[in-house]
């Protein structure tokens, strides 16, 4: 990613995480279970290669490492300098053994054939990631770069029914802080599973978050 880069909405996104990346391990703490689910349903396999989309400080770093084995590899992709920083100290601290392209660029920029060549990726997850998921272009990208038949994962917040007022109000402080576009909040996975196939989602935690699962 250009550091210059003057976009207005990957200015706010920057200062968005810049702002939470000393805690952003901490804030995310209650997820770990999520997250650890998320990885399991990929069934990933040793030597295969994931697309991590929208990898903030890596915390799913670990988790992939263990599945896919030194024979392996992890794209990931995160905007934030901040947020990419603490994902590259995590891999050297916890010596991680997957190869790990890091890509520092939004996802709708990501030049996943840098770091895939003529190769298609295996898999891909997008945990937390909502503002991925608002964007045509970025799920475009992400699914040009994946094998046919390839599993998704994707999980975050989502807007309980109506009835469910403490889960909203969970929902809406929780993304106040940690989301650009708060459109999208009913159905956060809408666009990438309509390009999905067997796409399945279930809700979680009181119906404040959802894990979606299928295949390109």
């Amino acid at each position: 990613m250009n550091t210059h880069d003057q976009r207005p909405e990957l200015q706010a996104l920057n200062a968005l995480y810049a702002r939470r990346a000393a805690i952003y391990d901490y804030e995310l703490m209650p997820v770990a279970p999520l997250r650890r689910e998320a990885i399991e349903t990929l069934r990933l396999r040793p030597g295969q290669t994931v697309l991590d989309i929208g990898a903030g400080t890596g915390l799913s770093l670990p988790g992939l490492c263990r599945a896919l084995g030194r024979a392996g590899r992890i794209v990931a992709v995160e905007p934030c300098e901040s947020m990419m920083r603490q994902a590259r100290q995590r891999a050297r601290v916890e010596r991680l053994d997957t190869p790990i392209d890091f890509l520092p660029c939004t996802a709708e920029d990501a030049p996943y054939h840098s770091a895939l060549g003529e190769r298609k990726a295996d898999a891909a997850l997008f945990f937390f990631a909502h503002d991925v998921l608002q964007s045509p272009l970025a799920i475009e990208r992400a699914l040009g770069a994946l094998k046919p038949g390839a599993p998704i994962v994707a999980a975050g917040l989502a807007w309980a029914p109506p009835w469910m007022p403490v889960s909203n109000l969970f929902v809406l402080g929780a993304a106040m802080h940690s989301v650009i576009h708060m459109d999208g909040l009913d159905c956060p996975w809408r666009l990438l599973e309509a390009r999905m196939k067997d796409a399945e989602v279930e809700r979680r935690w009181l119906a404040s978050a959802y894990l979606l699962t299928g295949h390109r």
